[in-house]
Formats: C-alpha cells, sequence, structure tokens
C-alpha cells in the first residue's frame, strides 16, 4: 500500500497493512482476486504499473494475465513492502519481467505515456485527495490507456449472525471516527471509499467510466485465513480508542470474535458478507485535464526512465 506512514498501526498494535496482515488477506480472497483480474481482459505483451503494490500479492495474478512478453512495474513507498514483493517474485517464472522501485503514486519512475495500464488495490482509502491522486497518475498512461483501482467499502460489510443494532453501532461509530482522525494526528482513512471510486475517476477526467462490484460471502466452517481477516478487522473497527462507541459496546463486540466457544465465528449459521469495487476508466490525452483546477503544470513533472535499479 502507498501510504505516507510506511506502516500504519493503530492504538491496539493492529498492523492493517502490515505484510503478514495484508498477505493473509490476500489468501483469503485470492478466488474472488483472480477473478477481477480475469474480468480487466488484460492484452498479452503489455506493461502494466502495479501502483502501490505492497508485498507483491497481486504479481503472480497481473503476470499471469499479461504473459512472457509483458512488463510489470510495482511502485510502493514501503521500502520493507518491496523487499518482499521482490523476494516473492525471485523464484518465479516472470522474476525478468517485473522491476520494484520506491516511489509515490504522483510520480512514477517510468516515463510518460508509457503505460497501457496501471493498477491499484487497496490504496485509494488511504488518499486524502483521491481525485487529485488518479489525474496526476494519467499522464503516465498511454493515450486509451487505463486507471484500475479496487477497493474496500465497509457499508457493504454485514455479519448476519451479529445483533443487527450492535452491528450498526460499531460501524457508524467508525464512520464517524474516521471523517475527523486525520484532525487528531491520525494518517487519513476512508473504508467506505468504494462506493464513490466511480465519482473519482470522473472528476479526474477519466473517460468511459465502469464498475464492477464483487459479493465475497463466508459461511461456517470459516477457513483460517479468513479467520483471521474477520478477528483483525473486527479489532480493527474499535482500534484508537473507539472515541463514538460505547466500553459496554466494544466490549460485547470483541466478545463476538474472542477464542471463547461461543463466538460468533464458530455458529453454525455463520454468515459473513461484504462487496468490493474495481473500478476503471481511459485516459485521452487529448481532453481537458482535472490539473487546471489542481494548479499543477504537467510538463514540469520530470520523466524517469523505467531502469533497473
Amino acid at each position: 500500500m502507498a501510504v505516507n506512514n510506511v506502516v500504519h498501526v493503530n492504538e491496539c498494535g493492529l498492523p492493517l497493512n502490515a505484510v503478514d496482515w495484508l498477505m493473509k488477506h490476500h489468501q483469503s480472497k485470492l478466488q474472488e482476486r483472480s477473478q477481477m483480474i480475469q474480468d480487466l481482459h488484460l492484452v498479452a505483451g503489455s506493461l502494466v504499473v502495479d501502483a502501490g503494490c505492497g508485498p507483491g500479492l497481486w504479481t503472480p495474478l497481473l503476470a499471469q494475465a499479461i504473459g512472457a512478453e509483458g512488463k510489470m512495474l510495482g511502485i510502493d513507498i514501503s521500502a520493507e513492502a518491496l523487499v518482499t514483493a521482490q523476494r516473492r517474485s525471485s523464484n518465479t517464472w516472470y522474476r525478468q519481467n517485473v522491476q520494484y522501485k520506491q516511489a509515490v503514486l504522483e510520480q512514477l519512475p517510468l516515463e510518460c505515456g508509457s503505460a497501457d495500464l496501471i493498477f491499484s488495490a487497496n490504496v485509494s482509502q488511504y488518499l486524502p485527495e483521491p481525485a487529485e491522486t488518479f489525474a496526476a497518475m494519467g499522464p503516465y498512461l498511454k493515450s486509451g490507456g487505463r486507471l484500475v483501482i479496487k477497493d474496500i467499502d465497509f457499508g457493504t460489510m454485514c455479519f448476519h449472525t451479529i445483533d443487527s443494532m450492535l452491528q450498526a453501532r460499531v460501524f457508524q461509530a467508525r464512520e464517524r471516527w474516521e471523517a475527523e482522525r486525520a484532525d487528531n494526528g491520525y494518517a487519513y482513512e476512508d473504508s467506505w471509499v468504494g462506493s464513490k471510486l466511480s465519482e473519482y475517476l470522473r472528476a479526474a477526467g477519466y473517460r468511459d467510466v465502469e464498475e464492477k462490484a464483487y459479493r465475497i460471502v463466508r459461511h461456517y466452517p470459516l477457513p483460517e485465513n479468513f479467520r483471521f481477516y474477520l478477528r483483525g478487522i473486527a479489532e480493527w473497527f474499535v482500534c484508537e480508542g473507539a472515541p463514538y462507541l460505547s466500553p459496554d459496546d466494544v466490549t460485547a463486540w470483541l466478545q463476538c470474535f474472542s477464542d471463547d466457544p461461543g463466538n460468533m465465528l464458530e455458529r453454525e449459521n455463520f454468515v459473513y458478507e461484504e462487496t468490493e469495487f474495481v473500478v476503471s476508466g481511459v485516459w485521452d490525452v487529448v481532453q481537458p485535464r482535472f490539473f487546471a483546477d489542481m494548479h499543477v503544470d504537467i510538463e514540469h513533472i520530470e520523466p524517469l526512465s523505467m531502469v533497473s535499479k
């Protein structure tokens, strides 16, 4: 994930974008994520940028889609994540086709007009001004190239076996806290961003914006990776002091995911669902750009060639 703080750890010590959590989260949704990449219908031999690649979890899926003639550039702000990504790719068939570089989303280390597709997963939730960032990425695309953004939207999340009123209070409290947490010294975060992505891409100047929703449903018994994912998310909902939630609600919520025999994850009627969004837009150089409102001069963004470090 390309975010300003390299590894965000909340007040409870839960590393929601640390490498181990990311890897288990990815494995828990591998079936749906594989389908997301298949649905992009990438052209063999394409140059693809994985913007905010983290530990390179999407690299095998993207590499398979573009084939042995394709090229991939993974960028992230986290040196730790990039080392992990490089290590994961070292003994693969596509190791000569992928490079990893440290960079921010607004200044990609490749020449403008060179990428066929820029892919970015679970990064937009950390962007204070998503439309501005998406607009800054556009010039790196070929005319007619695509920006593809994938992200979560916890407004779609539902635990069918947890008291609906408790669930609503927990979600509403977190959403309210996220709206102001940046004013209290925390990094910006919007975990309800998924359903807003189409609007952001249009505001950034992309055309032919398309949205696809992927419903993720799990029943009892849960795979261990998905259990790990849900427990991490449950803790995250009430981290940082949960200022808009009562102590009783915090306790009741965490008990639903505890190791006690009666926890919700162990119930035979347990059902969980959420929806993730994949939104794409086409970059057309001849169209007026969002940059006019950003006061950004594209000509002064120095292009960097795609060479090995």
